[in-house]
């Protein structure tokens, strides 16, 4: 109990919604309950172009901008062809993967290109009411590439 508690207020710091002034005059409001994407794998049913994409992934925040969450480690992308399967557990250190249980974030998967505009290989909604759900896996389609995100919400 005091461990969830803690990860709260972590997580609550965090997205910066624990200043005093954001709470004033809600003393009987319930504590927001947070959770956090896990990301799994990616899997390139068809990639896009050629004979490889250079896929990343980016989440929307808690403000609505988009924030690159994989691949971590400081790669700009990761190369992906037809068949591939790639690990996506280097991108779960982002503050951005935290979410309240009713809140939603967008996942969208994205081809470098270094001569041109990136190009969107698609896009999932994912919501924070989905937690302790199963693996979900999600088919992304965009630019003629077919993907397959795998990640599960987890209570923190």
């Amino acid at each position: 109990m005091r461990k969830n508690r803690a990860a709260r207020l972590a997580a609550t710091a965090l997205l910066g919604l624990g200043t005093l002034g954001a709470f004033a005059g809600t003393a009987h409001a319930e504590p927001i309950d947070y959770v956090r994407i896990e990301l799994l794998e990616l899997h390139c049913q068809k990639n896009s172009e050629g004979d490889h994409d250079e896929a990343y992934l980016k989440i929307t925040d808690v403000n609505g901008n988009a924030v690159k969450v994989w691949p971590g480690g400081g790669l700009k992308y990761q190369t992906m062809g037809t068949g591939y399967v790639r690990s996506m557990a280097d991108g779960n250190g982002s503050a951005a993967l935290i979410l309240g249980k009713q809140q939603a974030r967008t996942l969208t998967l994205w081809d470098y290109d270094s001569t041109s505009g990136d190009d969107k290989l698609g896009a999932t909604l994912v919501t924070g009411s989905e937690v302790g759900a199963e693996t979900q896996w999600r088919t992304v389609e965009g630019s003629g590439g077919v993907y397959v995100i795998g990640y599960r919400v987890i209570d923190i």
